[in-house]
């Protein structure tokens, strides 16, 4: 059971640094072991409008899995990991 209704990350393959939160915004840096791949899900009030995942140099992730479950309110995001580190950033 979850108190806290504020978006977070529930579960990851990976450290969350940096987390911040604004109204409809919800960003953080996800930093694990490279050849490895990413499993998230992570907590929002809304299915998110736009998903934007970046590399350590600002590129743009395209491969990207994502899905949204609307009962439990959570977002599934799947990834390779970076060791650098990737930025994600999620708007409602």
């Amino acid at each position: 059971r979850i108190k806290n209704r504020q978006p977070q990350v529930l579960a990851a393959a990976s450290r969350v640094y940096n987390e911040v939160r604004k109204p409809n915004e919800y960003s953080f840096l996800s930093k694990s072991p490279v050849n490895t791949t990413n499993s998230m899900r992570i907590l929002l009030p809304a299915e998110p409008k736009e998903t934007v995942l970046t590399d350590a140099k600002g590129t743009k992730l395209n491969d990207v899995k994502t899905s949204w479950d609307a009962s439990s309110k959570t977002l599934y995001l799947g990834f390779e990991n970076d060791p650098e580190g990737t930025s994600v950033v999620l708007r409602w």
